[in-house]
C-alpha cells in the first residue's frame, strides 16, 4: 500500500515538473518573439535596416552653379544736340542803315581863287518808326525828318589850324513805334591854308 502511495505522489510530481517546463518554455519563446532574437524553426532571418547590405546611397543631385557673364568693354558714344533758341526779334523800329554818302572837303586855295569847301551828305533808313531826328555835335536836334531819306549839312572847318583834322558828329534817333533806337556817325576833313594875295 505504501508503495502504491509513493507511486501515485512520483507520478505526480513528475506531470507538475512538466507541467512547469512546458509554461517555463512558453514564456521564454514569448520573451524572445518580443525582443526580436527568437527564430522559429524553418524560418529565414529577414535582414536587418541597420546592416545596411544592398542598401545604395543616396546619389546626391548636382547643384546649380551661376554663371556671371563678363560685361565687355563698349563704349558707348552719344552724340549731344544743343538746340538753339534764338530771342524773338524787336517788332518795333530798327535802323536799316545810316551813313556818309558823301564825305567834306575844307576850303583851300588862296583869296583871290578860293576853292569852296565841299558839304556833307549823310542818308539813312529805318524800319518800324514814325519818324526820325537828327543831331549835329551834340543832343540838339537839328532837325525831324521821315524814316527814309538823306540831308545836306555844311561842313565847317573855320577856327582849325592848316593839316588840323576837322570831325563832325551826326546822330539819327528814331521817333515812335516802340522803343527808341539811336545811330551816330562821324565825319572828317583836312583842314587848309587860304592864302592872302
Amino acid at each position: 500500500m505504501k508503495n502504491r502511495t509513493a507511486m501515485l505522489v512520483l507520478a505526480s510530481a513528475v506531470v507538475f515538473a512538466s507541467s512547469i517546463g512546458a509554461v517555463a518554455g512558453c514564456l521564454s519563446l514569448s520573451n524572445g518573439g518580443e525582443n526580436g532574437g527568437g527564430i522559429s524553426a524553418g524560418s529565414t532571418p529577414s535582414p536587418s535596416a541597420d546592416a545596411g547590405l544592398g542598401t545604395p546611397d543616396a546619389t546626391p543631385s548636382p547643384t546649380a552653379t551661376a554663371t556671371r557673364e563678363t560685361p565687355r568693354n563698349t563704349e558707348t558714344t552719344r552724340t549731344t544736340t544743343t538746340a538753339t533758341t534764338r530771342p524773338p526779334q524787336d517788332s518795333g523800329p530798327r535802323i536799316v542803315y545810316f551813313r556818309i554818302k558823301q564825305r567834306p572837303q575844307c576850303p583851300q586855295g588862296t583869296s583871290e581863287y578860293p576853292v569852296e569847301g565841299t558839304p556833307v551828305i549823310v542818308e539813312w533808313k529805318v524800319t518800324g518808326a514814325h519818324e526820325v531826328t537828327i543831331s549835329l555835335d551834340g543832343p540838339g536836334v537839328y532837325g525831324t525828318y521821315p524814316t527814309e531819306g538823306s540831308e545836306t549839312f555844311a561842313f565847317s572847318c573855320g577856327g582849325a589850324d592848316p593839316g588840323e583834322t576837322v570831325k563832325h558828329t551826326y546822330l539819327l534817333k528814331t521817333v515812335g513805334g516802340g522803343s527808341t533806337r539811336s545811330k551816330q556817325i562821324s565825319a572828317t576833313a583836312e583842314a587848309y591854308e587860304v592864302t592872302q594875295v
